[in-house]
């Protein structure tokens, strides 16, 4: 429910009241869980894992979005206040065309939008149409598979082979975003041919209207300082090369000498021009990049184009072979009584986002509530979560499914009261503990006899850690993680030369809020299926391979925090080591050692094993260090066993 191990005193509390009344306690608890402030944070990174949330552009030019954060920092509130799920959909397609109450309002609905800005995109791309295509292609394919559990990207070059969306639907949606501008801010810096990539981002805050004009035209400039000088770079190093074969020309037995040695002297003067000006320009543009004027509140957005446009259907695809015009719209085979089409100068994103969210709409709440249901059980009623088409699966229990989607909007639309009745639910309180003829019968558990043992999720397991450690942050940062870096100078990752690497990434708060960098994932979250952030992810990997468990054995940061828990252990004087080995299973596994556990903690805390200098040595440590490393030793032992990865 909130992706933290319970504190032992928590843990003792609920056994008490449970003795008293075990269903009060057990509501208690998920009455108190859904309101911890550390709901919104748990479940919000469900959401961001199916809308491809990133802190970068990732593919060819790993430009950073120093913004993003705005839109992540929106999903968490909205899962911890219980936004209605059909009023969370709204705001994302189309928040900035719907009525705020006031200007901090109206910032969060704009802010809502960056759903639509934070895919990756090519910015190599050398044709402008084609950019613009892709960018829709892949706008089309979250909202399509986050809110719908349809492939609708599927169609862009052809009728979809399996699902009744023809190509005509395809493009009738992708005239709805060719009238929206994605509003994801500047591309690649410098390079002329890509200019069309660059976009503004949009200002919040109560200075927005005051400070944007100048920072938007500071950006400007600096765009255009910045390609000046690459520009200067490059016809200085056009002379250099020309240089470079008029030495080899003159050396030839036929060469001009006179000319060639005239031409060579004028090429070198040249170039010294070249060096004393984009010396200069080098000198002014460092100097732009330090001397941002104050800047308003940025945040990727979507807004309306001053232009609308339907699309005209793509043959294969190509943007070179267009075919007959299609009015924007939704898809024809759901089509909902009441529903406005397009109106003439709008984009078509508002009917569209009362179409997704209409309880007419067969799929939208099954699809969420399907979700839910996979994050709390381990297996979805629809095993396939963003696939509800043909060739998806057939769900296992189709009327629970039906059932729990209508009292989803019956409700409210309320995420919490789902979460709740489901929690709530016999068959969520059932052991992991397998029967064989269940087994035999049963042996993927479709039927749920049993509650499947899963393994924690990279960023629990984080978090998990640095909770026993006492590491754990768990106010929200001041600021950005991303605001460490220079906006101006460190505006894009370079593998060449990088200012941000796997191991920069530290941070003693939750996981959720350290940076989503593609291409530049944590370890730990590369090696615990964390969710690829290029494309929507309905349902995570979950892998057992050796390099886990080597992570856990050998990692200076699994170490570092395992210290942190022995001297946790350690720093209370009026505790036996019995005591302290029974804290730690409670702090770890929520439990008591079992004797047989408790005397082998004991016994190597003790020294009984050998794998310790001999304390008799000359170069043996002193004892106090051995008793921290015996800590220190045994603590990482806890953090690489299965029961600790494992969801509890």
């Amino acid at each position: 429910v909130i992706g933290l191990p319970p504190a032992p005193d928590e843990v003792a509390a609920f056994v008490a009241a449970a003795k008293a009344n075990r269903q009060s306690a057990i509501e208690s608890l998920v009455d108190r869980l859904l309101a911890s402030p550390r709901f919104g944070e748990r479940w919000g990174r469900h959401w961001l894992d199916s809308v491809r949330y990133a802190d970068s552009n990732g593919r060819d030019r790993n430009v950073v979005f120093y913004h993003a954060w705005r839109y992540r920092d929106y999903v968490l509130d909205s899962f911890q206040r219980d936004k209605p799920y059909d009023q969370f959909i709204r705001e994302q397609i189309a928040g900035d065309l719907l009525p705020a109450k006031d200007a901090a309002h109206r910032d969060e609905l704009r802010i809502a939008t960056g759903f639509l800005a934070l895919g990756p995109k090519a910015f190599e791309e050398q044709k402008p149409e084609i950019f613009r295509m892709d960018v829709i292609d892949e706008q089309i394919d979250v909202i399509s598979r986050s809110m719908l559990g349809l492939t609708v990207s599927c169609a862009r070059c052809h009728d979809h082979k399996f699902d009744p969306i023809p190509t005509a639907d395809y493009y009738a949606l992708a005239g709805i975003l060719r009238s929206t501008q994605p509003l994801y801010g500047w591309g690649t810096r410098g390079i002329k041919a890509t200019a069309f990539h660059h976009t503004e981002w949009q200002a919040v805050g109560s200075e927005a209207e005051t400070l944007a004009p100048a920072a938007q035209e500071y950006y400007k400039k600096l765009q255009a300082e910045t390609l000046a000088l690459f520009t200067a770079r490059s016809d200085r190093y056009r002379v250099v090369r020309n240089i470079s074969g008029a030495k080899l020309d003159i050396k030839k037995p036929d060469a001009d000498q006179e000319k060639l040695t005239a031409d060579i002297a004028r090429m070198e003067a040249e170039v010294k021009d070249w060096d004393i000006r984009v010396k200069a320009m080098e000198k002014a543009w460092e100097e732009l990049k330090d001397t941002a004027p104050p800047q308003p509140g940025w945040a990727m957005a979507a807004r309306e184009r001053e232009k609308m446009e339907n699309a005209r259907i793509h043959i294969r695809g190509e943007t070179t072979n267009l075919g007959p015009e299609v009015p924007r719209g939704v898809l024809q085979a759901i089509a909902i009584e009441g529903v406005p089409v397009p109106a003439e100068g709008q984009s078509g994103r508002l009917p569209l986002a009362h179409w997704l969210s209409h309880r007419d709409n067969p799929l939208t709440a099954r699809v969420y509530v399907n979700r839910v249901w996979q994050k709390l059980f381990g297996r979805a009623i629809v095993a396939t979560p963003d696939d509800f088409g043909v060739n998806g699966e057939k769900p296992t229990h189709p009327e629970l499914l039906d059932h729990l989607a209508i009292r989803f909007m019956e409700n409210g639309w309320s995420i919490k009261t789902l979460i709740r009745e489901l929690l709530l639910t016999r068959v969520y309180g059932l052991s992991t503990v397998a029967m064989a003829t269940n087994l035999e019968r049963d042996p993927d558990n479709v039927y749920l006899w049993r509650m499947p043992p899963r393994r924690l999720e990279a960023e629990n397991l984080r978090d998990a850690i640095l909770a026993v450690s006492g590491q754990l942050d768990l106010n929200p940062p001041e600021k950005p993680f991303l605001s460490r870096y220079h906006p101006q100078r460190d505006a894009e990752l370079m593998s060449f030369k990088p200012f941000l690497t796997p191991a920069d990434l530290v941070d003693h708060h939750r996981s959720v809020y350290l940076p989503v960098v593609r291409g530049t994932l944590p370890e730990l979250f590369q090696l615990f299926d964390f969710a690829s952030p290029d494309r929507p992810v309905a349902q995570r990997d979950e892998s057992v391979v050796p390099a886990q468990a080597l992570y856990l054995m050998n990692n200076p940061w699994v170490m570092g925090q395992a210290k942190h828990t022995a001297l946790r252990l350690m720093a209370v004087a009026d505790r036996t080591e019995s005591q302290r080995v029974a804290e730690l299973f409670q702090l770890a596994f929520a439990r008591s050692p079992n004797t047989m556990e408790a005397a082998r903690a004991e016994a190597f805390l003790a020294g009984a094993d050998e794998l310790l200098p001999d304390p008799k040595s000359n170069d043996a440590p002193e004892p106090e260090a051995m008793r921290e490393a015996r800590w220190t030793s045994l603590c990482q032992v806890i953090f690489a066993s299965a029961e600790f990865s494992l969801l509890r």
